[in-house]
């Protein structure tokens, strides 16, 4: 390969490693059994959403939003930037199937350190996109 050939895919991976940065994540817990619900299927594909800059803060993380069940279909929880309580774990929404076919359905809750479910920590900056806090699942392309 030529020298000029090798010095342009250089620059090009040290480009693409400078991008690839992680936003700050809460620390991640499990839900425990009881969190699970019984859901008629399992929720779509996450949505996208833009990553605005993050506050001046130093105590801020980013969670990514989720869907959350509410009645009879699935609503898109925005996500975003938040400060998250001492001493507090965050778990994102999983799906289990029960061995007799039922489909369960944990939501993305914040758990303190007893492993307490805590109220809805707010983002403080929220994702960019989709425009309203919740989006209904009917309301997507899907």
């Amino acid at each position: 390969m030529r020298p000029a050939r090798l010095h342009t895919i250089a620059l090009c991976a040290s480009v693409l490693n400078a991008c690839a940065g992680r936003l700050p994540q809460p620390p991640r817990i499990r839900h425990p059994d009881s969190a699970y619900i019984d859901v008629p299927y399992a929720p779509p594909a996450a949505l996208s959403e833009t990553v605005l800059p993050r506050p001046t803060r130093a105590d801020v993380v980013w969670v990514d939003g989720d869907w959350v069940f509410r009645g009879n279909s699935y609503a898109w929880r925005r996500g975003g930037w938040v400060v998250a309580a001492p001493r507090t774990s965050y778990a994102r929404s999983e799906v289990a199937y029960a061995l007799d076919g039922r489909v369960r359905f944990a939501p993305p809750t914040w758990y303190d350190a007893q492993g307490t479910p805590l109220d809805r920590v707010r983002p403080v900056v929220p994702a960019g996109t989709p425009a309203n806090e919740y989006t209904a699942e009917s309301q997507t392309s899907r």
